[in-house]
């Protein structure tokens, strides 16, 4: 029995059938909170808020999805340690510093091009930094567009000897300058 005054201390509640809460639900106390778990209709498959980490787990799943039904966003993570983040029109990642990390490589697939709109782009190897282009075409075009002067530099800047080399193996090079 539940008493309305709230004098009855209850270990266990089990409510079978529908129940609406019109307050606020407060499980545990701050500082000293419990954990609460959501079943689902798949047998072991569970939500988690595991107060003594202080995360939310998705249990005895294969992935992880969140889901925004109204909009088709989602974010995916699988079993093989695949992570997606898809976004309906765009991706926005604000911060002062956005640091990726990975010991392979970086993958950046775009039809319409890539905007990289800041004062410097500085690719930073521990060896040789390269960049390479790949595909049917084959062509690197880097240019320098806008109002006022323009100039397009390739400078070698290091203690030893440095060395500005272009290279063609089929065809010329041209080289055209106002001085020497």
């Amino acid at each position: 029995n539940l008493d309305v005054d709230g004098t009855t201390n209850l270990d266990d509640v089990d409510i079978d059938g529908n129940t609406q809460l019109d307050g606020t639900l407060t499980v545990g106390v701050d500082d000293t909170g419990k954990d609460v778990q959501f079943f689902g209709a798949t047998s072991g498959q569970y939500m988690l808020w595991d107060e003594s980490e202080d995360e939310l787990i998705l249990a005895g799943d294969s992935k992880l999805s969140f889901h925004d039904a109204g909009g088709g966003e989602n974010i995916v993570a699988s079993a093989d340690g695949h992570l997606e983040i898809n976004a309906g029109t765009t991706l926005d990642i604000t911060a002062p510093t956005v640091d990726i990390n990975t010991t392979t490589k970086v993958d950046i697939d775009s039809n319409a091009g890539i905007d990289l709109d800041g004062t410097a782009l500085s690719i930073d190897g521990t060896d040789d930094s390269n960049i390479t282009v790949t595909g049917s075409a084959k062509d690197l075009d880097i240019s320098v567009a806008g109002g006022g002067t323009q100039e397009l530099r390739l400078a070698s800047a290091g203690t030893g000897a440095s060395a500005i080399y272009l290279n063609a193996s089929a065809g010329g090079v041209d080289v055209d300058a106002a001085a020497s």
